[in-house]
């Protein structure tokens, strides 16, 4: 069973109640990420990369499987397949322990409430953000 990196920083985040999906996944750090905004869209956040290197976000890294990654994936809505319809998509990123996956918004950034700190747990917007994985 192969693992992967992933860079997490909002609902899946330890204290969160995506974070379930987690459960079996080993955690290998925390951090912050250089070259992402951070945006609130109520129940969960969004990041975009901005190469600029003032902007940054609160990550937790993680190993996970495959099946963890797929499952990530459907509650993400990203869909390799149909990228252009996907809420978000999974973009290859560095990482202190080699190469990983971070999720990135795909939608229009406009008009978004900026969390200019890059901290969502910081943000103290702790609603009930559990999203349902989408049944394919």
């Amino acid at each position: 069973m192969s693992s992967n990196i992933v860079a997490v920083y909002g609902s899946f985040r330890a204290g969160f109640d995506n974070h379930e999906l987690l459960a079996n996944s080993q955690p290998i750090g925390k951090g912050w990420l250089t070259g992402y905004r951070m945006g609130n869209f109520g129940d969960f956040p969004g990041v975009v990369f901005t190469h600029e290197h003032n902007h940054r976000v609160r990550v937790e890294w993680y190993k996970v499987t495959d099946s963890t990654l797929e499952a990530m994936d459907r509650l993400e809505e990203y869909d390799p397949n149909a990228v252009e319809r996907s809420l978000f998509v999974r973009k290859q990123v560095q990482s202190p322990y080699g190469k990983g996956w971070i999720y990135v918004y795909n939608q229009p950034f406009q008009h978004v409430d900026l969390i200019e700190y890059g901290d969502w747990e910081r943000a103290a917007i702790r609603p009930a953000m559990h999203r349902e994985i989408p049944v394919v």
